[in-house]
């Protein structure tokens, strides 16, 4: 007997202080109201990983401009400026004696420096290159590879705060239908121990009564437990305490799930969600880019094999014709020319490079079959996720269905009990038993409700519907 006692005992201490502390908790943390529409928007919007994906479309906008770069025409120019002076170019002194008639020749030391500049330009224009078409389609989906990444994370994100604010919404209805329960089981307690007092009950009855009490108490104070977890959850997921718009840092609060679960039978085509499904899924249209991404690659490097020719124009002027250098003058009337121009066509063709080539197109191939193998398993696991949702479904709908029809039947028998107890024919315990089985029942309706609900929320995933929501609310 006093074992039994410490084990009671022990049930009612876990009991209690979880209890307390979930209490304490919620009494002391501020909370507000938020909608399902509200969870989702805020996940879109305030999600750091959704962000920082959004910023790498941006940058693959930036790599798409460097590799169309090869096939635009290159201008270089460079401008050179500065003093000269000297023997070199101011140039020797010539006199002639009038009374001896002798010509003498004096170089100048004097520096007198004059100023010079000269401008050059080199033009090159690729003619032919065959890496340029396959550069072209790599900086195109580029975009298209962060995108996908980008509505693949908008996927998994939405489902994750969906699934976690449903859960919320299951937890409290829960927790709501076992607070009832707890009432009638003490009421129950009461009961038996004024038969007990009265000598009409027994002291089993009233330990067997105990027990019962406490091991709801115990299976209460979990599911507040579980429900707290959950609202932190949706906070994480939501972004609720991090910085505001202002940049100032949030208050710490619980969101508060407003809303009921919604019932409703879902009816599943597989093959036309299949077709749905294989045209939006992102992650199946991110393997479909990096498959085309990687082939674009493996044509770039590959078009190394062949020569480039290259139009090529260069030019160089120097105001006034100055010389640069001072040059003997060998045919008798030439001017050595200071500016000049020059166009051409340029070949390079590398025809031995030690495999270097050969070895990164191999390395290119083996991963795009990496990716082709990937898209194909997701291809056949797509239509079996279906199935499996299906089936889940159709469980769901017919457990809902099965205790919809109990949860009838457990209040006309409530009624019936309520209207036996004026008649002097069934007791106050009959009527608290009736009521705790009707409450039970109420309890499996919200647990298939839920899973009903939250296999819809996975069909969505399945079939890519959430990319709706990322395109209804794209600036």
């Amino acid at each position: 007997m006093r074992r039994w006692c410490c084990v009671v005992g022990s049930i009612l201490l876990v009991a209690g202080t979880t209890s307390s502390v979930v209490g304490q908790l919620e009494q002391q943390t501020p909370t507000h109201d938020l909608t399902l529409d509200d969870c989702l928007a805020q996940a879109f919007r305030r999600s750091p990983e959704i962000q920082q994906l959004q910023k790498e479309v941006d940058r693959a906008a930036g790599t798409q401009i460097v590799d169309r770069s090869r096939a635009l025409p290159q201008l270089n120019g460079s401008l050179t400026a500065g003093l000269r002076g000297g023997n070199l170019y101011n140039g020797p002194d010539t006199r002639k004696d009038p009374d001896t008639g002798v010509i003498s020749t004096n170089r100048s030391r004097e520096f007198n420096p004059t100023l010079f500049s000269a401008v050059s330009a080199q033009f090159s224009q690729p003619l032919i290159d065959l890496g340029i078409p396959s550069s072209l389609r790599r900086g195109r989906l580029e975009i298209v590879i962060a995108q996908q990444n980008l509505n693949r994370e908008v996927t998994d994100r939405l489902y994750d705060a969906r699934v976690a604010f449903l859960r919320a919404l299951y937890l409290r209805d829960l927790i709501r239908i076992h607070e009832e329960i707890a009432r009638q089981l003490d009421a129950n307690v009461t009961s038996e121990q004024q038969r007990l007092d009265a000598g009409t009950g027994t002291k089993q009855a009233v330990a067997s009564a105990n027990v019962q009490k406490l091991n709801l108490a115990l299976t209460l104070s979990n599911l507040r437990g579980e429900y707290v977890t959950t609202l932190t959850r949706i906070d994480d997921l939501c972004g609720l305490n991090l910085k505001d718009d202002t940049g100032n840092p949030g208050q710490l609060w619980f969101p508060k799930p407003v809303g009921d679960m919604e019932y409703a039978p879902v009816t599943v085509d597989l093959s036309r969600e299949s077709a749905y499904a294989l045209a939006h899924r992102a992650d199946l249209k991110l393997l479909d880019a990096l498959v085309d991404a990687t082939a674009a690659d493996k044509q770039s490097t590959e078009a190394g094999y062949f020569p480039v020719i290259s139009l090529i124009g260069s030019a160089l002027f120097i105001p006034e014709n100055y010389l640069l250098t001072r040059q003997t003058q060998i045919v008798v009337g030439q001017q050595t020319e200071s500016s000049e121009g020059r166009v051409g066509v340029a070949l390079s063709w590398q025809v031995i490079d030690n495999g270097q080539i050969t070895g990164a197109s191999h390395q290119l191939e083996a991963i795009r079959q990496e990716y082709v193998i990937d898209r194909r398993k997701l291809q056949q696991d797509i239509p079996r996720e279906l199935v499996a949702v299906k089936n889940a479904l159709q469980t769901a709908e017919a457990r809902h269905d099965a205790l919809a029809k109990s949860a009838t039947a457990a209040e006309e028998n409530l009624k019936l009990i309520e209207a036996q107890i004026r008649l002097g024919q069934a007791t106050q315990l009959d009527f608290l038993k009736a009521q705790t089985d009707l409450l039970s029942v109420r309890a499996g309706v919200a647990d298939a409700t839920y899973v009903h609900e939250v296999a819809r929320a996975n069909l969505d995933r399945v079939m890519g519907r959430y990319l709706q929501f990322h395109s209804e609310n794209a600036p």
